[in-house]
């Protein structure tokens, strides 16, 4: 988000389920912004998932 650092989750269907990204300053995150409206989500620039594929889980 705006070149912040932050982290992307997806779903196991490869669509984003959130968003968090960091102000840092001096060092120190002094803000986490989290987004999970999955409209927002959808019109967002994101990064392609590390896989390109669902994974399975075992249970």
């Amino acid at each position: 988000m705006g070149g912040r650092p932050g982290f992307v989750s997806w779903r196991d269907d490869a669509t984003p389920l959130s968003v968090l990204a960091f102000t840092i300053v001096d060092d120190r995150i002094t803000e986490i912004t989290v987004v999970i409206d999955p409209a927002k989500l959808a019109r967002m620039d994101l990064p392609a998932p590390a896989c390109d594929r669902p994974r399975s889980v075992d249970h």
